[in-house]
């Protein structure tokens, strides 16, 4: 199903409903949707991330191309 199928089955369910908490949740989505989620991730996830960003602005870090490479190679063996 495409997208533009996908939103219109969305808004005849949207459309059919009277129930109100479906409602309310379905406009907090939209809400939430640019809500800083950082937030949110355990300090450890944080740490994790803010360590990768260090070292792939020291160029410490393989090309996602070239990592494709290698594993293309290592799944034709």
């Amino acid at each position: 199903m495409n997208i533009l199928a996908e939103k219109i089955e969305l808004a005849k369910l949207i459309l059919s409903t009277d129930d109100t908490g479906i409602i309310k949740k379905v406009k907090a989505l939209f809400k939430d949707k640019g809500a800083n989620q950082w937030d949110d991730l355990p300090p450890a996830v944080k740490q994790s991330i803010n360590e990768s960003i260090e070292q792939a602005n020291k160029g410490e870090f393989v090309a996602f191309d070239r990592v494709k490479e290698e594993v293309h190679a290592l799944l034709k063996k």
